[in-house]
């Protein structure tokens, strides 16, 4: 049996699989299975996805009925999974090959952690750059960022699967169905925490699905709402609403200016590369 079980959702990612196979079947740990949900593809991807679970008994692919979208893909896989950690990765990134060990070894240590994230390279060819971003590592700070931004990257994020039970799952929404999912975890008890290393990297696009279905402006909206959500039900001071509201008007910000807030304000570790 895996003890960790590595889970995407896919729709029309024929260009990025060469690249995260690489990235996961390359892993310095041996105990896992990759279970790639393909949400109706219409491009490439099934029959790229059908070749790497033919050359690879790791790969099990998954294609269900209708398209499910992103949080029930993401539930439904899950579900189907083995392992008793979970390593989401999106189609787009990519894990360095000590990923999956140093958050396992992390989770077999921490009885109490249910989700596990790590400092990781961001390329955000939207804003033109390129940063290492820490994340804190303590629960208590943890929980405060989630009121600022999302302080773990989902497509590096490790987490138990009894902790997604005890949470309900991922909530069934078409947004920030990680920061929603996290929040409800802290709710049921778990513990978030950080390892302290640099695991993967995130790229952030004009062209992911994710920016093509919200407008920036939109998406601030929606997560200045979540983020009030993390201050009404986690344990922080009520003064911290000043956040959410405060992304409201982020989005007018020059982007030099928007720096600045995200690392001298907010405080945001971001180390430029």
């Amino acid at each position: 049996m895996p003890q960790v079980s590595v889970v995407s959702t896919v729709h029309n990612g024929s260009d990025h699989i060469e690249q995260v196979a690489e990235s996961i079947l390359g892993q310095e740990f041996e105990r896992f299975e990759w279970l790639i949900l393909d949400d109706r593809s219409t491009d490439e991807t099934p029959a790229l996805l059908a070749d790497l679970a033919d050359d690879h008994h790791k790969v099990r692919v998954l294609t269900p009925e209708k398209r499910l979208g992103r949080a029930r893909g993401l539930n439904r896989v899950v579900d189907a999974a083995d392992g008793e950690y979970i390593a989401q990765q999106d189609i787009d990134d990519t894990s360095d090959p000590q990923r999956l060990s140093q958050q396992a070894a992390y989770l077999d240590e921490h009885e109490g952690v249910g989700a596990v994230g790590a400092y990781y390279e961001r390329i955000d060819k939207i804003r033109q750059e390129h940063y290492v971003r820490e994340p804190p590592t303590d629960h208590t700070a943890l929980v405060r960022a989630l009121t600022k931004y999302i302080p773990l990257a989902h497509t590096l994020v490790m987490f138990r699967k009894r902790a997604w039970q005890d949470a309900g799952g991922y909530p069934l929404t078409d947004d920030f169905e990680d920061i929603r999912l996290w929040i409800r975890m802290v709710d049921a008890g778990w513990h978030l925490a950080t390892v302290p290393d640099v695991l993967g990297t995130h790229v952030v696009y004009e062209g992911s699905t994710w920016n093509r279905r919200f407008s920036y402006r939109r998406r601030q909206r929606r997560l200045a709402v979540v983020q009030a959500t993390a201050v009404r039900r986690l344990a922080v001071p009520s003064w911290m609403y000043v956040y959410p509201l405060a992304r409201l008007v982020y989005p007018s910000l020059p982007s030099a200016l928007k720096r600045y807030v995200r690392r001298a304000v907010v405080g945001l570790s971001e180390r430029p590369i």
